[in-house]
């Protein structure tokens, strides 16, 4: 099997996929606490968190590359690479929040957006794409907002609106210039709400000291790794158009 067709099965598979099963047990498990999450991270403040993902995304690199951006199997091991970075980062700032209870739990979800941003920024750079410009910016979000999704129709919505951004060589169809303060205002609402949404429902185990540490790893870890998913397929997508 070629790198090409098997990278097309990761494709067809994530397009297909249900959001993680760690994602969904942990939403369950801790759902009845979420409005102690909710209560300390106000829906002002993840906005402004949001808003300031262009910050995040010109941060120095969690991973150095060296590959072949023409290689996509290459790309691919670069990309696993950022997720198992993302992951062992955010999961130790988790298990830091965790023993604070709700109100550590809260302050937490900053660092968690901004390790993400920089996952789909690097994630991109190991694909070969660099990220700069409007386009990009709204792509950013596309993936960040994909990735905190549970709802399936959503989800699929979601996927395919990543899909249309990409035109026929890879690159991304840009928008109207008259329209793009209003698409980033859309943008920044719609992420806004599905992290808030997540973060407030997974997290909600944290509200308990010491004991809430574990399930912070395990949640940022979790989440870090359906952010990289979400990227992954995004750029892999965007590649696989320009070789064609």
């Amino acid at each position: 099997m070629s790198d090409r067709t098997r990278i097309e099965r990761d494709q067809r598979t994530y397009r297909n996929s249900r959001p993680s099963m760690l994602g969904r047990g942990i939403e369950r498990l801790t759902n009845p606490f979420a409005k102690a999450i909710a209560s300390v991270v106000p829906d002002w403040l993840m906005e402004r968190v949001v808003r300031g993902i262009d910050s995040a995304a010109s941060a120095p690199e969690l991973t150095r590359f060296d590959h072949d951006t023409g290689d996509i199997a290459a790309c691919k091991q670069a990309a696993k690479k950022v997720e198992a970075r993302a992951k062992a980062i955010n999961g130790a700032s988790g298990v830091a929040a965790g023993f604070g209870g709700a109100l550590t739990a809260g302050a937490d979800i900053p660092t968690t957006i901004a390790v993400a941003v920089r996952t789909i920024r690097d994630t991109g750079r190991a694909y070969g794409f660099a990220g700069v410009g409007t386009a990009e910016q709204l792509f950013r979000m596309q993936i960040l907002e994909l990735s905190a999704l549970n709802d399936p129709d959503q989800r699929q919505r979601a996927i395919a609106g990543i899909e249309a951004a990409i035109g026929p060589d890879g690159e991304l169809v840009e928008a109207d210039p008259d329209r793009h303060g209003a698409l980033v205002d859309q943008a920044v609402e719609r992420v806004s709400r599905a992290i808030a949404f997540a973060s407030f429902r997974k997290r909600a185990g944290m509200v308990m000291p010491v004991v809430g540490s574990a399930v912070g790893g395990i949640v940022n870890a979790s989440f870090q790794g359906d952010v990289a998913a979400a990227a992954r397929f995004a750029f892999q997508e965007r590649r696989l158009r320009g070789i064609d």
